[in-house]
């Protein structure tokens, strides 16, 4: 996963900074500047994509009405996170499949807290089965709560 994290975090900066360099190679003359600033965009660039605060599910379940997710951020593979809420409590989820750009899969929560508020989380995994597992039973569980 750790492969994958990185794909994710840099792959943006690395596509970006490639089709600055395509555009502007013709233009320049002067390589060493074209050099240097392409290197100072990638950094800029890879620390913002490094310091953006990713959550990524190790596994979840959903059992009475409660959804638990477990989760690391980025790359802290031994500290594990909680999200535990539920389900009732659940305003909105979305789902985005992974593409050719985009190692991970994307399940977008938005849910109300204890103190009315509303809030949004975003988790991402690879695993195409923890995905397709967690459509299936937040949407029965969805579809459950709008037929009472």
């Amino acid at each position: 996963m750790t492969k994958d994290i990185i794909r994710d975090k840099f792959l943006g900066p690395i596509l970006i900074i490639l089709l600055f360099a395509l555009f502007n190679i013709k233009r320049t003359n002067d390589w060493l500047f074209l050099l240097i600033i392409l290197l100072i965009g990638f950094t800029i660039l890879s620390l913002v994509g490094y310091l953006r605060n990713d959550l990524y599910i190790k596994h979840f379940s959903l059992e009475n009405e409660i959804l638990l997710i477990s989760f690391q951020k980025n790359f802290s593979k031994n500290r594990e996170d909680k999200f535990s809420h539920n389900s009732k409590s659940l305003e909105l989820v979305k789902f985005r499949s992974k593409s050719l750009l985009d190692p991970f899969h994307i399940i977008t929560v938005r849910f109300q807290d204890e103190n009315g508020f509303y809030d949004t989380k975003s988790f991402k995994t690879n695993k195409d089965k923890t995905f397709i597992e967690l459509i299936y039973k937040l949407n029965k569980e969805k579809t459950k709560h709008n037929n009472v």
